[in-house]
């Protein structure tokens, strides 16, 4: 069955479900691309811009979005069509953080125009409109009025086939036979934008499925904010688990019925269809993966009506190049309309006040008079709701919840609406049905004794070239966190312990270990422990740790690396990787984790620099492997989103960069693997076993990706995405520009002399590329019978010795000097 795959691993540390109302915390996820797939049939459609594109002052928005595009492998008049899109977008939405978007031209596989989606989606942030539920990040970050993703980090991620035939004129009149790239571009960033369902069917089995788990794994999956407007003919929202338990055939009914729709009381009122003014969504049967849920009906909207952009395909002869005002008010009912109410949570407090409640209302029309209101409960009361007045500078609102006493529990939340689409708003916001029970604010009066919350992730090993170290910690504390230190030692001795310093999110704490306290080089170990302290009258503590960290060094860089594995090495580290010998291998070898996870990036880096010879084929890397990773779908392209599991050799000249020596590969590089990892299955991973019968040869050519002279750092890699997985990969007999002999001696540099000659002795005389081992003297007559075998001890880069010729015959002879079953000959004539 086709998946679709993760495209990001933005993760945020959450400190759990308990201090999550109480934090300006936010967690992210990866999420999923749309697929857009071509329709055969010419339409001779034209739809042409919306007007606030044509004319910007007379623009429905108060204040248009940026959008920055990052190209990769576009032509000049592909970008220029793909800006065009980008500019109507922009033209259409309001927001003041930037929107970033990479977009990348390539094969897509035969029948696929492209395919984009939000790289992140995020919940309770700062304004959402909704509690537990995902948005696509370019909207989250719109409400929360912030960029949550990271300076400069994609929102959108996008991909377009390389090999369609394209329109790439904006002019909306598009041939015969080509598809409009404006209008696929348009296409696909609206679902970037948030035109996107988490919606999954898995014909198997019947049942349909939607959302991401909390992260114990115990609490519902908990929709994107698109889902959370579907709902049947009827009337039933498909979030609501009491109706249709998740996952379930329930669903899996509705997404193949044909009945879908999104209920928006906005977008229907702008719905020109007959009858039922929702509106209809693309649940056709059977299932379309990667284009079900996400799209408008066809049937509703056909080629040629106002609101046929969002439809599953786009024909050709097909130019769209307005999204219409049906997908604008669904935008708005998800929040690209919003009243938003800033509010920093009030944390638990010891002794006993009444307390002021603050918050900002920012709103994209205009906050309706008298409708931002403060409600509260003591001790699970019925809510009191109370009218909060402007204080302060403009947008700012206060109210009062009175002194309860000690001992007490306060639950609040707060309210508004604004007069353009009057719905309420609250914070925090509120659940989809049946997700959970309404949300509030809580805090409790009287003596603490709950000890902080911290997360760290410790480093697995640091490179010398990392230091300064930076300790990134996130903490908090129902009271308030007092300080975050770091008691740390360098091979056991003591230094002086860092305190953190808080960041501007109020959860995060950074410091640096650095070598002021004294040096930190290669082959030191770090050992360190994370103390987070709260406010509490009677300090609460909790520590992390301890955590042991090596400090690692590259070692000095060599013409050439061999390894068998067969000898324990220092000469790899990495995450993932190990130098083992599972049971069946008759030898060590390295090993990727068997099998290995999901949502994984795991890699193995050679710590001795390779110096690219510039011979031709002495710039080699080989060994043998095994490699059972999943495989994509058949004629699928490294890079594209059909290209799932691989595994990859990289090289880079800073340690920063990597560089693909070729493409990365999966199972179906070999037809033993595929049948081996297709062979015995566990719903959707492998259970196959790697064994040495597996075993195949791979040649990589440095020369194809660095220069003679570049000093290359080589790692291997293993990438795997969020779905199926198998046992996973095997290298052995690693060989980097290894030298045969003759290789390693200059041109004639084997010589005798004198030569001709009739004495008994003579000297033989070699000069080598390199230091070698191993080596052997051997003379043989014109008819190949040995005469003569000299060992030589020890290593060695210049040869000069004596050779004993006494006792043959004169005629002609052969001297060979041989090293691991390599030679170099020269000739002897006796006299």
């Amino acid at each position: 069955m086709p998946k679709i795959v993760l495209l990001t691993a933005a993760v945020w540390l959450s400190l759990g479900a308990a201090l999550a109302q109480r934090l300006p915390g936010v967690e992210l996820r990866p999420a999923r691309p749309v697929v857009c797939p071509a329709r055969p049939e010419n339409m001779f459609t034209r739809q042409a811009p919306p007007q606030a594109f044509l004319h910007p002052k007379a623009s429905r928005r108060g204040q248009a979005a940026s959008i920055t595009v990052t190209y990769t492998d576009f032509t000049p008049e592909a970008q220029a069509a793909f800006q065009y899109a980008v500019n109507i977008w922009q033209s259409q939405l309001n927001s003041a953080v930037p929107i970033h978007v990479d977009a990348q031209w390539t094969s897509l596989g035969r029948g696929v125009l492209g395919s984009a989606g939000t790289t992140t989606v995020a919940r309770n942030f700062s304004g959402a409109p909704q509690a537990n539920v995902w948005y696509p990040i370019a909207l989250a970050e719109k409400i929360a009025g912030q960029d949550l993703n990271g300076p400069g980090q994609a929102e959108i991620s996008a991909n377009f086939s390389s090999e369609a035939n394209w329109y790439y004129g904006t002019d909306g009149q598009t041939p015969r036979g080509k598809y409009d790239l404006v209008t696929v571009v348009l296409h696909e960033l609206c679902h970037g934008l948030g035109f996107v369902a988490s919606a999954g069917y898995d014909p198997d089995t019947s049942n349909g499925d939607y959302g991401y788990g909390f992260d114990t794994g115990t609490g519902p999956a908990l929709p994107f904010t698109f889902d959370t407007f579907i709902e049947t003919a009827d009337g039933r929202r498909l979030t609501d688990a009491g109706i249709f338990p998740n996952p379930g055939t329930a669903l899996g009914t509705e997404f193949i019925g044909g009945q879908l729709f999104f209920d928006s009381p906005l977008a229907a009122a702008v719905n020109p269809a007959p009858g039922d003014k929702r509106p209809r969504l693309y649940s056709p049967d059977p299932y379309s993966n990667g284009s079900s849920i996400s799209h408008l009906d066809e049937e509703a909207y056909p080629a040629g009506t106002p609101f046929s952009l969002m439809t599953y395909a786009v024909g050709a002869a097909e130019a769209i190049h307005d999204p219409g005002e049906l997908t604008r008010k669904m935008f708005d009912e998800m929040g690209w309309f919003v009243t938003a109410i800033r509010h920093a949570p009030q944390l638990d407090i010891e002794t006993p006040r009444a307390v002021t409640v603050t918050a900002s209302v920012e709103s994209d029309g205009t906050v309706t008079p008298g409708s931002v209101r403060l409600s509260y409960s003591i001790n699970n009361a019925a809510f009191t709701t109370v009218a909060m007045t402007p204080s302060g500078p403009a947008g700012q609102y206060q109210g009062t919840i009175p002194n309860p006493g000690t001992n007490a529990t306060v639950r609040y939340y707060l309210s508004a609406s604004d007069n353009e689409t009057r719905r309420i708003y609250t914070a925090p916001g509120q659940p989809a049905p049946g997700i959970s029970a309404r949300q509030t604010y809580q805090y409790v009066i009287g003596p603490d004794v709950t000890e902080p919350q911290a997360a760290h992730t410790p480093p697995p090993y640091l490179f010398d070239t990392d230091l300064p170290f930076q300790v990134v910690v996130q903490a908090a504390d129902n009271l308030g966190v007092a300080s975050v230190t770091v008691p740390y030692s360098i091979n056991g001795r003591a230094r002086t312990p860092l305190t953190l310093a808080r960041q501007a999110d109020g959860i995060t704490y950074v410091g640096t270990i650095s070598s002021a306290g004294g040096p930190i080089v290669a082959g030191d170990e770090l050992s360190y422990s994370v103390v987070v302290t709260d406010q509490a009258a009677r300090a609460n503590r909790t520590t992390l740790g301890p955590f042991t960290v090596p400090i690692v060094g590259l070692k000095a860089p060599q013409n050439q690396y061999v390894n068998d594995f067969n000898a324990p090495t220092s000469d790899f580290v990495g995450v993932g990787f190990s130098v083992a010998q599972p049971a069946g291998f008759t030898d060590p070898a390295i090993h990727s984790e068997h099998p290995y996870p999901d949502q994984a990036d795991l890699t193995y880096q050679l710590l001795v620099p390779i110096v690219v010879r510039s011979e031709v084929g002495q710039d080699t890397v080989k060994f043998n492997e095994v490699v059972l990773v999943e495989p994509g779908e058949e004629d699928s392209e490294f890079g594209s989103v059909s290209f799932y599991d691989y595994v990859v050799v990289e090289g880079s000249l800073d340690g920063q960069t990597w560089t693909p020596l070729a493409d990365g590969y999966d199972s179906r590089a070999n037809p033993r693997w595929l049948a081996a990892y297709n062979g015995t299955t566990s719903g959707d991973n492998s259970t196959a076993v790697g064994t040495p019968a597996l075993y195949a040869k791979r040649t990589f050519n440095l020369r194809d990706k660095f220069k003679a002279g570049d000093v290359v750092q080589l790692r291997f890699r293993l990438f795997a995405d969020e779905a199926a997985h198998g046992w996973g990969w095997a290298i052995d007999n690693l060989s980097i520009q290894r030298l045969s002999l003759a290789d390693q001696l200059a041109v004639n540099e084997l010589s005798v002399y004198p030569n001709p000659t009739s004495a008994s002795q003579v000297q033989v005389i070699a000069k080598l590329a390199r230091t070698t081992s191993g080596l052997e003297l051997r003379v043989r007559n014109v008819l190949g019978q040995e005469v003569r075998r000299q060992a030589l001890a020890g290593a060695a880069s210049q040869l000069d010795l004596p050779l004993d010729v006494s006792g043959l015959r004169p005629g002609l002879y052969f001297v060979s000097l041989f090293a691991g079953g390599k030679t170099i000959t020269t000739k002897l004539i006796i006299q």
